[in-house]
């Protein structure tokens, strides 16, 4: 049964002015690229329409596009409103200024700091404000803006600085388009402002804006006001991310700033606290991951240094499974490993990437099944189904927020090395497995039944405080 189209009916009634209809946006969270360039500010042209345009698009297909069956149909559907290289848009976006934006700056220094590595000096990254602070997990979002660091040696040049930002700026947006199309068009700007944004990782909280006219009023009122817009769910997954059925919301609001460092600390936390910081679930051990992508690497390639042989992390005496559960959360990851500089070196640096549409084929027999994926092709990445961020409810008041999108996600992988060699042939490593719970202190261990990491997140974000040793900022309601 094809998805109803989101009940606007309300706002529909709203007058146009100027034959268009105007929305005033602010930025909460600071704004990362942007502009022509990636990872630049453009300081004549910061808020860019083609950008818009293009945010808007994306939004249609996850709202009002969720009710057709094929890509095809999807295609043709969005090109009949938003356009195509051969037919123009029935839709203009215009961007006026409110104010003066806030001039770039960058977010972190690089800086040589002498005493490091008793007395040899290394390069370090200080982030700057709001980013840094000891408690800020923030810079744990915006790695790919951190820049590079040069080799140990204090007269090597910097190549590439860390990226600079825009933290403050407001405009007024106007859309114009046949007033038949405003019940297609504006499901998708209620759906950017609150849960997009502009410029770069903006599923991860930078970009976030603020729309009044589409902001929640209340917390005890974002049931009512998500269930009215996103209408329950009754057709299946589709081949692009559409709006789930619910989200999950912080119980209390607070600053922009500090409710997105929030939700990104639970995703830090849960993905790679250590295990001997108060507080966490993880026991102290030994200096190796709870996860299985480390020694699945190891066995793959057969580089390990000494103390870290694949074979000797056990389970019960049971060889622990290979995997890539946070695969889950978006690719490419790129896995590099401290080497001890011993006879046995670790795996050099090689990079997880989707391997898609391939078919499974078992070459093996009854008693010893060799499953393969074949005739499936690599791609560069896949976007995190998992949104993190501050949903605003005025300038300085927003709840952190996951929404996970409704997507098919990732089913296979192919590790690659530096020089794109494909290091898994079989393509038949998982993603998701039960038996990953297994591993010593598994940060999934009780909180899936299918082996998910993706699935295990969530559960940890609803769990109350006290529960698997989760902060007390936890306890995330899921909406509606």
């Amino acid at each position: 049964m094809p998805r109803e189209i989101p009940d606007f009916s309300e706002d529909w009634k709203k007058p146009t002015v100027d034959a268009g209809r105007r929305y005033d946006i602010e930025l909460i969270t600071p704004m990362f690229g942007g502009g022509v360039v990636t990872r630049e500010n453009d300081t004549d042209f910061p808020i860019r329409p083609t950008a818009i345009r293009g945010q808007l698009q994306f939004w249609w297909r996850a709202t009002v596009g969720a009710k057709c069956e094929t890509k095809d149909e999807l295609r043709k559907a969005q090109t009949a409103i938003w356009g195509n290289t051969e037919q123009s848009s029935k839709v203009q976006v215009r961007v006026q200024l409110m104010s003066k934006p806030s001039e770039p700056t960058p977010c972190a220094n690089i800086e040589w700091n002498q005493q490091a590595k008793r007395g040899r000096g290394a390069w370090r990254i200080n982030w700057q404000a709001p980013f840094g602070g000891r408690d800020s997990a923030l810079p744990y979002a915006l790695f790919p803006f951190q820049g590079e660091t040069p080799p140990p040696n204090r007269n090597e040049r910097i190549t590439t600085p860390p990226a600079t930002c825009i933290q403050k700026a407001s405009f007024r947006l106007t859309l114009l388009c046949p007033d038949e199309l405003w019940m297609q068009v504006e499901p998708a700007v209620w759906a950017w402002v609150n849960f997009g944004g502009l410029g770069g990782r903006t599923r991860r909280g930078c970009g976030a804006i603020l729309c009044k006219q589409f902001a929640p009023q209340s917390v005890e009122s974002l049931g009512e006001w998500y269930r009215r817009r996103v209408p329950g769910q009754s057709n299946g997954l589709r081949d692009w991310p559409t709006m789930p059925d619910h989200f999950f919301c912080a119980p209390t609001s607070g600053k922009p700033i500090d409710q997105w460092n929030k939700v990104v600390g639970l995703l830090k936390d849960f993905r790679q606290k250590a295990g001997s910081t108060k507080g966490h679930p993880r026991s102290p051990g030994p200096d190796r991951s709870w996860y299985p992508e480390p020694d699945t690497i190891r066995r793959i390639t057969g580089d390990f240094s000494s103390g870290h042989d694949p074979s000797s992390h056990l389970s019960g005496g049971n060889s622990l499974p290979d995997g890539f559960p946070r695969a889950e959360f978006g690719l490419p990851i790129v896995f590099k490993f401290k080497d001890d500089n011993g006879p046995q070196p670790e795996p050099q640096p090689t990079t997880l990437q989707p391997y898609v549409g391939g078919k499974t084929v078992d070459r093996g027999t009854l008693e010893s099944p060799d499953i393969h994926i074949i005739d499936g092709e690599i791609k560069d990445r896949m976007a995190s189904p998992l949104i993190l961020k501050p949903l605003a409810l005025s300038t300085n008041a927003a709840l952190a927020i996951i929404l996970p999108f409704r997507t098919r996600g990732v089913e296979h992988v192919a590790l690659l090395d530096n020089g794109g060699k494909d290091l898994t042939p079989r393509h038949a490593v998982p993603t998701r497995d039960i038996a990953f719970a297994g591993y010593p202190d598994s940060p999934i261990d009780g909180l899936t039944t299918s082996g998910s990491a993706l699935g295990a997140f969530l559960n940890l974000a609803v769990c109350p405080a006290g529960t698997h040793g989760v902060h007390s900022d936890t306890g995330y309601w899921r909406i509606p």
